[in-house]
């Protein structure tokens, strides 16, 4: 385990919940404990600018706090502000940002978002590809998957969010209030009719009301809800007091092959494993093999590479991601011909197939395709070697 500070952690130390710009003092508090974090052996800052506190950053706060991060030789990681109809002009912040602080920057789960803006995968990797020729050090991921997954609260504006959870739920009773969320909610959707809300699946509820909708879609719960879907989102919302998950049917698989194929992009899980969570949570690295690779859109060295020594050398593990002598014996011993996911949205909590042996640290932990009960793994810090002494 290899860890990142949290902006929204260091954010609601300083700021709290509060929707506005820092002040003076609170901003160097804000660098004053990512810089404490990172010399404890944060790997970098992680930010995530569609949820709250983190949406209510600007431009020049994430600047001030990468300087931090770069100066401690850190990566900053980031869910971008946005990725769909404003895709480009969400990295374009990142690049800002990145070239104002020096931070080397990684962007998580690339993608273009919603049906409007399908196609625009290439454009997106065009634009990093130039940065990148023109001297940016940026790099991204990348889930195998044409479907997301986050809390189903995530739908609801962000100003909805700000003060916190209780906040959101005093909003969400109160009916004036509550009207104004549910236009403002409507008035933002990428696709304003039935389409988007069967694009959403509940993954995971607490209350015994709303279990029988885990594993259906927003459109179908709200149907049996008798309740229009705008409607139901908010209710459950209210119900699971934002504690639902969701996956949410948004992407192109051109488009997803086409990030797949950049030189520049990582393989990652972006997974939770909560309820019945995405299936990515159990096939992502195994997916990419037994079918990206299997239908040519990889080599199976390049998808290798892509798992291991490029996000090894990217976060700066320095005796992981490669088979040397000194480095630690971390070995994935699979079939090419026979490795597959095999967890689905509609069952997603199953175990890949194909994967005879894993090696965490010189330890078997995985014999005959079963795992053998040994947990070999370690914390890393950032700038230590990770063996044991």
């Amino acid at each position: 385990m290899a860890t990142l500070v949290g902006h929204g952690n260091v954010r609601l130390l300083a700021v709290g919940m509060e929707n506005r710009k820092p002040t003076k003092g609170e901003l160097e508090e804000m660098r004053e404990l990512v810089a404490s974090a990172m010399k404890d052996g944060a790997y970098g800052m992680s930010t995530g600018l569609i949820y709250p506190p983190c949406v209510y950053a600007d431009t020049s706060e994430l600047t001030e706090l990468c300087k931090v991060v770069a100066e401690q030789g850190g990566v900053f990681v980031v869910h971008m502000r946005n990725e769909g109809n404003r895709l480009m002009e969400s990295i374009d912040e990142m690049f800002q940002v990145a070239r104002g602080s020096g931070v080397p920057l990684h962007i998580s789960h690339f993608k273009a978002n919603g049906r409007p803006n399908w196609g625009k995968a290439p454009l997106a990797v065009a634009k990093v590809e130039e940065a990148r020729r023109d001297g940016l050090d940026v790099t991204v991921d990348q889930y195998p998957y044409v479907a997301g997954s986050t809390f189903l609260g995530s739908l609801i504006p962000s100003l909805a969010h700000e003060g916190g959870i209780e906040r959101l739920l005093e909003r969400l009773r109160d009916r004036d209030t509550r009207a104004r969320i549910l236009h403002q909610l409507l008035e933002e959707g990428d696709e304003g009719d039935r389409l988007r809300w069967e694009g959403i699946m509940i993954t995971n509820v607490a209350t015994s009301k709303n279990k029988p909708f885990e594993g259906r879609r927003l459109a179908e719960a709200a149907d049996l809800r008798g309740q229009e879907p705008a409607e139901a989102l908010l209710d459950i919302v209210l119900e699971e007091e934002n504690a639902a998950t969701m996956v949410s049917f948004t992407m192109h698989e051109d488009d997803v092959r086409t990030i797949m194929r950049a030189p520049f992009q990582m393989v990652c899980t972006d997974g939770i494993v909560l309820g019945r969570p995405h299936p990515r949570a159990y096939g992502s690295f195994p997916r990419v093999v037994g079918r990206y690779v299997r239908e040519g859109v990889l080599r199976l060295e390049e998808a290798v590479r892509k798992m291991t020594s490029a996000p090894a050398q990217r976060f700066g593990l320095l005796d992981r991601g490669i088979l040397r002598p000194g480095f630690a014996a971390d070995i994935t011993v699979f079939d090419p011909d026979r490795v597959i996911d095999t967890a689905t949205y509609e069952d997603p909590i199953k175990f890949p197939e194909g994967i005879e042996y894993v090696i965490v640290g010189g330890e078997v932990t995985v014999e005959n395709g079963k795992h053998t009960g040994e947990r070999n793994g370690r914390i890393f810090r950032h700038g230590q070697l990770n063996q044991p002494s």
